[in-house]
């Protein structure tokens, strides 16, 4: 995947928001073209909810934010890697024992309950609850791209989590070596919790810090959703659910399907508005 996000029809796959117009429902489309003006091919309505297009920022701050973006979720794969290579030969680690047992000797009051619940959130139905709604709202804001991906790339997301989990066939954590809170299915490389946080959740975080305006609600999403993605882990954990291990190479995974989600999203964006 590139990280060149200027190698399109007019040099973006974003659409330009212009200054005044795009921030009220007007008869104009989402455009690639770098000029300011607009082609006869542009008086189309454009679909997107009112209240959704005075949180989306400019076209170029878009780009820069995309950019950053894809950096930091590469710098992130590359830590992850090591760790998710090695968690493939063995059963566990001497280290994934040793903080195993660190994590839950934590005894803070609310904590144990704050684990339980974030993990409720990648448990069952709950899940799929979650796709289709915040997708659906997607859709019914008029952003019918991010809709369609968030809907697509994490339902598709878990047959793959599924087969690395055959696969690879690591054995969950066993009651002799660590506090196991409940009885756990499957596999235990990679968590598939932490794979679906990092997918939905990751993808929600990529909407957020490349679409929404500085202020109060892109702040509180990216610190809401952010901090999800990183309790996820440590409650399987906790929990007793998963090692360490299983915990990185479960960032590892999600990741590279995030990353796939996003250059989906860039080439379908960018052909739509070409």
């Amino acid at each position: 995947m590139t990280a060149d996000y200027n190698t399109c029809k007019g040099g973006s796959p974003w659409p330009p928001l212009q200054a005044q117009g795009w921030m009220k429902r007007v008869h104009r489309r989402y455009d690639l073209s770098m000029a300011d003006g607009l082609r006869p091919s542009d008086a189309i309505e454009d679909n997107t909810d009112s209240t959704a297009a005075e949180m989306i920022v400019s076209r170029p701050r878009a780009i820069k934010r995309a950019r950053w973006a894809e950096m930091i979720f590469l710098a992130a794969l590359i830590v992850d890697a090591t760790l998710a290579v090695l968690a493939h030969r063995y059963a566990y680690f001497e280290w994934d024992l040793a903080l195993a047992s660190r994590i839950q000797s934590v005894n803070l009051p609310g904590f144990g309950t704050l684990m339980t619940a974030v993990s409720l959130l990648g448990s069952g139905w709950l899940p799929w609850v979650l796709v289709v709604t915040i997708g659906l709202l997607l859709i019914k804001a008029g952003l019918r791209i991010e809709g369609v991906i968030t809907l697509a790339g994490t339902a598709l997301g878990w047959p793959v989590n599924m087969l690395l989990k055959l696969l690879i066939g690591r054995p969950r954590p066993s009651d002799a070596l660590v506090h196991v809170s409940g009885k756990f299915y499957y596999e235990s490389f990679p968590s598939g919790h932490v794979v679906f946080f990092v997918e939905f959740f990751g993808f929600l975080v990529f909407l957020a810090y490349v679409l929404l305006k500085r202020g109060g609600l892109r702040y509180a999403s990216l610190i809401v959703l952010g901090l999800l993605i990183f309790l996820v882990g440590v409650s399987r954990v906790y929990l007793g659910a998963h090692w360490p291990s299983d915990v990185a190479g479960a960032y590892l995974a999600g990741g590279i399907w995030l990353m796939l989600m996003i250059e989906v999203y860039r080439r379908i964006k960018a052909r739509s508005q070409s």
